[in-house]
């Protein structure tokens, strides 16, 4: 074991090279594994003022419409972390012209027709990109193949396939049915009418609505079911509109998109991101210490904003200023909530229940076992490994709450960015908190740690 000035603890010795990197309010460890660990200190700095990052869902949005608009689009403020680097490494595959510059991404739309340089399109971890290019894809003039990670052969897109081919296009699957990797065989959309349910991502809808201005007549889109997660649907509707083009939404059971039309290229600014901004207001919440989090808007699209509504219904304070959000935290209580519209609050609420009294129920979040992880299943354990009673069924998630009884542990994030952060919040507040795998936070928020310095003086 090596031990340097700044307490900083490395094993083996080969792992020096990230010593000059590493906060001294971190620990970073290597288990037998070697396996990188940070281990989370208590909490010092009880009252902090950060800004939200760029919103991950707004800049995906941004950046899968302005590849499809006719002429050049600026995101100004965008997100660039892992999911958003996929997306853009794809559409350059696809032949789109892409530069970065001063906090800028500038993009060069195909008005509609995609002339690929390439014939593979690696999306990585980003569930957002597999959905979305799917269906963008079909606009080639010729076939590409989309792949992406282990766990992204895991997701399925059979819905989504089988709603596209319902428009005239043609998809292969080259491995399993109902996964990528898929042969898209481009040559446009036709459109029409399809049916699809929307019970276990509202993506797939979002991933249709986006590319149907260009099929060659209209499209209607039926949903048999009921869809989740509407307010993502919601940001991709209201983005469409920025670049020009309505789609007509009938209670979330018919979409209408007129077809033969052309996004607009336009320059655009990214608004600050309440799911990234949620571990920040968890982390106040579970100390009891204040926060006030800047460059939200209050008439925001994104579903998450509710996240604030929730702890204040467990007992914080929160206060609406003019560009930000002030919680003051408090003694929590549990509550239930239907969080089949927001469900990547899980992750935090259920660590906020955990230091509530009673017992919190969460519900109508089947779709879950579908993400990064098996979301369900690897929050009731590592909150069980925290001392917690934690379950979960098919469809939701209870966590019996008592905050004396909360300690420390090893948490495997299983990959998943969200859990990592949700549980790196539960550290300021018991410290001796230790995250495996702590990298994974760049699939949404590349400079998490940095910010997370915050809570130290």
């Amino acid at each position: 074991m090596v031990k340097n000035k700044r307490n900083i603890v490395v094993v083996p010795t080969t792992a020096k090279q990230f010593l000059n990197c590493v906060s001294p309010y971190f620990t970073l460890v290597f288990n037998t594994n070697h396996i990188l660990m940070k281990t989370i200190k208590k909490i010092e700095n009880r009252d902090v003022e950060i800004t939200a990052p760029p919103s991950k869902a707004h800049t995906l949005r941004a950046m899968a419409i302005a590849a499809l608009a006719d002429g050049q689009t600026v995101i100004n403020r965008p997100l660039l972390a892992e999911d958003q680097r996929n997306m853009l490494a794809c559409l350059k595959q696809l032949g789109i012209s892409i530069k970065l510059k001063d906090n800028q991404v500038i993009i060069n739309g195909c008005g509609g027709k995609f002339e690929p340089t390439g014939t593979n399109l690696n999306v990585g971890e980003s569930g957002v990109t597999m959905n979305f290019l799917t269906a963008a894809a079909c606009l080639s003039n010729k076939p590409v193949i989309l792949t992406g990670s282990p766990r992204i052969q895991e997701r399925p897109v059979d819905q989504l396939v089988s709603e596209i081919r319902q428009l005239g296009c043609k998809i292969d699957y080259l491995k399993n049915d109902g996964f990528v990797p898929i042969k898209i065989h481009g040559g446009g959309i036709k459109g029409g009418q399809a049916k699809m349910k929307g019970s276990k991502t509202s993506q797939y809808f979002s991933a249709l609505v986006i590319s149907a201005p260009y099929a060659q007549k209209d499209c209607l889109l039926e949903c048999i079911d009921e869809m989740t997660e509407r307010p993502y649907f919601d940001i991709s509707l209201q983005m469409m509109s920025d670049f020009g083009i309505d789609a007509v939404n009938k209670n979330y059971k018919e979409i209408i998109v007129g077809g033969g039309k052309k996004y607009s290229a336009r320059e655009i600014t990214i608004e600050g991101d309440y799911s990234s901004a949620s571990f920040f207001f968890l982390a106040a919440a579970i100390c009891r210490s204040k926060i006030t989090v800047t460059g939200l808007y209050q008439n925001s699209k994104q579903g998450d904003k509710a996240f604030v509504d929730l702890l204040r219904k467990m007992g914080c304070k929160i206060d609406y200023l003019e560009d930000s959000i002030r919680l003051n935290g408090a003694e929590l209580a549990a509550i239930e909530q239907d969080m089949s519209n927001i469900p990547d609050l899980v992750p935090p609420i259920a660590v906020a229940a955990a230091f509530a009294k009673g017992k919190s129920k969460f519900t109508n979040i089947g779709h879950l076992r579908f993400k990064e992880c098996d979301r369900l299943a690897v929050v009731a354990g590592e909150l069980n490994k925290m001392g917690v009673n934690a379950f979960c069924d098919e469809d939701s998630l209870t966590v019996e709450g008592d905050p004396d009884m909360v300690k420390g542990a090893i948490i495997d994030p299983h990959n998943d960015h969200r859990i990592a952060m949700s549980f790196a919040a539960a550290g300021l507040a018991i410290g001796n908190q230790q995250i495996e795998n702590e990298k994974c936070v760049g699939k949404s928020f590349p400079d998490f740690w940095e910010r997370f310095e915050i809570f130290y003086k």
